[in-house]
């Protein structure tokens, strides 16, 4: 070896040592500090039972949205006992009912201001199989939890809204500015019911500072070496993309198979994306965010590597999507094979099959370039694609804006073992509607939610704590009333 060559790596030894220990260094400095403060506001045992029990009769009607039915025979009786658990809202609010979605409106001391808005829907997904410990529309409470379909997704939200809007209404509460609250009866099919409310203030002429939706949650272990409790706060939606992959061929008696059938070219073809998972891995502003505010919660191997992205980006883009769908979601375009079809009688060739692709686009890889990505690797194989739906990431909420800052104070307030981080959503929800009003769209659900209660999520025996409940009615309470 040269002594050129040697000097050469001795500086580059050196140069590494340099930045080890700068990263070192800036992952001992970034290290949240403890909150030992008390929560703002805390449920008295009387007020935690009564919510209980709001929420129970809420889950009680099985208020299940089907695609192809407008039926609102339950989403009526629904009402009918929100109108009866929350008499100030609907007495002093003004209600606009457009077909069953809810926008009630309680107006601000001044009418020149934005207003706020909270969110959530009525509707739920069927409670379909056996694995259900209890009748899953029983409201049952039980084990300091609400049990049944709707309780976490998301009659949790729409109650608790509720309910700290009857509590400021019945204590004279006038807000600076107006303060809507908006259910719709068919988000779970992505039925176009929040569409109408916002048509509605679209005609109006109404803008407003702040929607805040379903969303993220309270989560304890949201990311690895992350020991502690994280708000979530939903700040941009992934896209939503279904192709239908199509393959073409002459059809004909299975005994006398002629060589690449048509399910032998789809075959290949998912094999071979599944294999190669050809989607581009990048952090985007939002990833970022999130990694680096989460980085200061984390344990000190994972907050010297996502604290130090400079430097660890490229070996976490590597490696975060070979050890967790859940990060790679983060990083790039996801996809999934959900449906296929072909022949009709086992002995016979299809002269046509066809597989469905799901794509979940990031922002940095939109959904016209993630169709381009499976285009490329469905031409070698002689298929066809039909877009069924395709729309990009949604925009991101302003991480700088006086809003989100309002937020996570209030959840600093509140929640005090829980520190508020941007969140990316691979979901979608109804807030992405309401853009075209807002532009601080935030989807944040203030309730501590167990990994096994997220697993519940439109699966049996889903279930909300009782005393979880609680502390989001005086989260909603508090974030409405203080806000200025």
């Amino acid at each position: 070896m040269g002594p050129y060559i040697l000097a050469v790596l001795l500086a580059l030894a050196a140069v590494l040592v340099v930045a080890l220990v700068i990263a070192a260094v800036h992952a001992m400095r970034i290290k949240a500090p403890a909150n030992t403060r008390e929560p703002a506001d805390r449920a008295t045992p009387e007020e935690t039972q009564k919510y209980a029990e709001t929420l129970a009769a809420m889950v009680q009607i099985p208020t299940v949205s089907r695609r192809g039915e407008n039926d609102l025979t339950e989403f009526r009786r629904l009402q009918a006992v929100m109108r009866e658990k929350f008499p100030h809202v609907f007495e002093k609010m003004e209600l606009t009912d457009l077909d069953g979605n809810l926008l009630l409106r309680l107006p601000g001391k001044d009418p020149n201001r934005n207003g706020i808005l909270l969110m959530g829907h009525q509707d739920v997904v069927p409670a379909d199989g056996k694995d259900w410990k209890h009748d899953p529309f029983s409201g049952l409470i039980e084990d300091d939890v609400v049990f049944g379909r709707g309780a976490m997704d998301c009659k949790c939200t729409v109650m608790a809204e509720f309910q700290a809007m009857e509590e400021l209404l019945a204590e004279g509460f006038e807000p600076p500015c107006d303060v809507y609250l908006s259910s719709s009866v068919n988000e779970e099919i992505s039925g176009g019911g929040v569409q109408k409310a916002v048509a509605y203030l679209k005609e109006k002429g109404i803008r407003l500072d702040l929607c805040m939706d379903e969303g993220g949650a309270i989560m304890n272990g949201m990311l690895p070496g992350m020991p502690v409790w994280a708000a979530a706060v939903g700040v941009q939606e992934k896209g939503y993309v279904d192709v239908k992959i199509k393959a073409k061929g002459n059809g004909g008696h299975s005994s006398t198979p002629p060589k690449n059938t048509p399910i032998a070219r789809l075959s290949a073809f998912v094999t071979e994306v599944e294999k190669k998972r050809p989607f581009k891995a990048a952090f985007s502003p939002t990833v970022q965010a999130m990694f680096e505010g989460a980085a200061a919660y984390m344990t000190f191997p994972m907050r010297l590597l996502l604290g130090n992205l400079w430097l660890f980006g490229p070996l976490i883009k590597f490696l975060m999507p070979k050890v967790s769908s859940y990060a790679q979601a983060f990083l790039s375009t996801t996809f999934c094979f959900t449906m296929s079809g072909g022949s009709t009688a086992a002995n016979v060739i299809p002269d046509e099959a066809y597989v469905v692709c799901n794509l979940r686009p990031s922002e940095h890889q939109n959904a016209e370039e993630s169709i381009k990505v499976l285009k490329k690797y469905a031409d070698k194989y002689d298929l066809e694609c039909e877009v069924i739906i395709a729309r990009n990431a949604s925009n991101c909420a302003k991480l700088d804006g006086e809003e989100f800052a309002y937020l996570k104070q209030c959840v600093d307030e509140c929640y005090p073992d829980a520190g508020a981080l941007p969140y990316l959503m691979a979901g979608g929800t109804d807030c992405r509607q309401f853009e075209a009003v807002c532009d601080s769209c935030l989807r944040f659900c203030p309730i501590k939610m167990t990994q096994e209660q997220l697993a519940a999520m439109h699966a049996a025996n889903e279930t909300i704590g009782v005393p979880e409940l609680a502390a989001s009615v005086k989260f909603y309470k508090h974030f409405v009333k203080n806000h200025k």
